[in-house]
């Protein structure tokens, strides 16, 4: 009973061995086919994680920029101007400047 147990064992081992070559070319079209899919799903995080990254560089040059505009908007302030100044010797103008007209 044995023998016809290792038969039949080894009958059906030849057969998978067998059904593996005969489909070898479709094994490996399953098998490009999944690297193919395993290298998209990386290349695609990778690329959102870029896009985060760079989103958040967007945002935090932003803040800059608007940080840096309103020192020039405080910055450019008539007493703010003033004050700058006064150390070299420039005061501000008691009077508005008058305007010269030339008759032609």
């Amino acid at each position: 009973m044995t023998s016809f147990q290792d038969k039949k064992t080894t009958f059906f081992r030849l057969k998978w061995v067998e059904w593996i070559f005969v489909n070898l070319p479709f094994v490996c079209y399953l098998v490009v086919l999944g690297v193919i899919y395993i290298a998209n799903a990386h290349a695609s995080e990778k690329a959102v994680r870029r896009i985060e990254a760079l989103k958040q560089e967007v945002k935090d040059i932003s803040w800059r920029a608007m940080s840096l505009q309103q020192e020039v908007m405080n910055g450019s302030i008539q007493s703010q101007i003033g004050a700058k100044v006064s150390d070299s010797g420039l005061v501000p103008a008691e009077h508005p400047p008058l305007k010269i007209q030339v008759d032609e």
